[in-house]
């Protein structure tokens, strides 16, 4: 009895277990455009119900650090990587970083921050001290030990003199943020972010600078 009861509950376990795709699995075989970091992409080629595996290596027989949903989408790709003929995105999950085979994902088309190159849902931040900088299409809201959520209009935006980056951001009343997409450590995790950032701002006793990194947030596509 004890055996039967134990044969149920592994096949029980098997059926509930959601089915996973990587390198090895699945199809992820169709044509589509050459993906380059950073890049904002979608899951595609997952059946519903099934997952897409984040590896801890751009490799197939790599342990398992996440994986995203067949209906994940506005996913940030920071690094691309060729390794035996598969091309690997480097992305961020929890507190680290892990890879996905690009033969599962597409580009998708992203809202831009004010005409920028920046798309809408970058959040930066700093540490020690600890601060944010969330974006919305005209707005940017700032927060950190000493304030909480201000919010100020974004007159300007445009790239550096005859250069596409650091691309500026001018905030009324507070000062500039300098966006520039290069992968980015914020030296208390191991996050990837896609982009640096510093902030010119100021305050009673003149100019203060601000050092940090930036990085889109992950988002499931809502259901048709």
């Amino acid at each position: 009895m004890r055996l039967i009861a134990t044969i149920a509950v592994i096949a029980l376990a098997a059926c509930s277990a959601p089915e996973t795709s990587d390198a090895q699995t699945g199809s992820g075989d169709e044509i589509r455009s050459p993906i380059h970091a950073p890049a904002w992409i979608r899951v595609v080629g997952v059946e519903e119900g099934d997952v897409l595996n984040i590896r801890s290596e751009p490799d197939a027989s790599s342990d398992i650090v996440g994986t995203f949903l067949a209906t994940e989408g506005r996913i940030e790709v920071v690094e691309t990587r060729s390794v035996g003929g598969q091309t690997w995105g480097l992305v961020s999950t929890g507190e680290q970083g892990g890879w996905i085979n690009l033969a599962y994902a597409e580009a998708t088309d992203m809202v831009m921050i004010a005409d920028s190159p920046v798309p809408l849902g970058t959040f930066c931040a700093g540490t020690e001290p600890f601060w944010n900088l969330a974006f919305s299409p005209t707005e940017a809201t700032w927060s950190s030990f000493e304030t909480e959520g201000e919010t100020y209009e974004i007159t300007e935006s445009e790239s550096a003199a005859s250069r596409p980056y650091p691309w500026m951001f001018a905030m009324r009343g507070f000062g500039l943020a300098l966006v520039t997409p290069e992968q980015c450590s914020d030296g208390m995790s191991d996050i990837p972010y896609a982009w640096s950032v510093l902030i010119v701002g100021h305050d009673e006793g003149g100019h203060v600078l601000y050092e940090g990194c930036c990085r889109l947030e992950t988002l499931e596509e809502p259901s048709e």
